[in-house]
């Protein structure tokens, strides 16, 4: 290949390049954020594993709402008893996009309210001062108060990924577990990260 077919190749290939840079620029800055959204959650106000829907206030809105339905447990064994403490969880909040291109900053603010079910150990004093051990199912209902703060991408064809930080409070009062024990004030700092469809 000879020098001048080289340098028109380069060129060619510069142009085309620049071409798609625009064009994908372009299509960035147009990126007008779907009305809808689903997905699943790991971490975050649940915990554990979550089903989500968000909506925006309207199209391309940086309001939006969330609701969620979400399940962790944790399980052990002491003295050869089963015991765990099962959570179950509905959350509730808003949210607001900083942004305006296909990546945004995600902020929000919410509540959780928290169905406790547990099956723990638990130590009575018998007669002649025997210490009994007994298993005892308790279900408790705790309130917690959440923020969000991570970072989300919506794709041109609705693939929506995000991650981030949710710190918490429990507003209500504390509860036990086979070996921790809660209190009302106390903080929780729950990493998420989240696939699902925006349509």
């Amino acid at each position: 290949m000879n020098a001048k077919k080289s340098k028109g190749l380069i060129l060619a290939l510069l142009l085309m390049g620049g071409s798609l840079t625009m064009t994908a620029r372009t299509a960035d800055s147009t990126f007008v954020m779907p009305l809808h959204s689903i997905y699943g959650e790991e971490g975050g106000p649940c915990w554990g594993i979550s089903a989500n829907w968000d909506a925006r206030l309207k199209k391309d809105s940086p309001w939006g709402y969330q609701v969620g339905l979400g399940w962790t447990g944790q399980w052990d064994n002491m003295m050869g008893i089963h015991t765990h403490t099962m959570y179950y969880g509905l959350t509730t909040g808003m949210n607001y996009l900083i942004g305006k291109r296909k990546s945004r900053l995600e902020l929000g603010l919410g509540n959780q309210l928290r169905l406790i079910s547990s099956k723990l150990l638990v130590a009575y004093m018998g007669k002649e001062s025997y210490i009994s051990i007994k298993s005892e199912n308790k279900t408790q209902v705790r309130d917690f108060l959440y923020m969000n703060v991570g970072y989300r991408y919506t794709s041109t064809h609705g693939f929506q990924f995000r991650c981030g930080v949710t710190p918490m409070i429990n507003t209500t009062n504390g509860w036990t577990t086979s070996d921790n024990a809660y209190s009302k004030g106390d903080v929780f700092l729950i990493p998420y990260v989240s696939f699902g469809k925006a349509f």
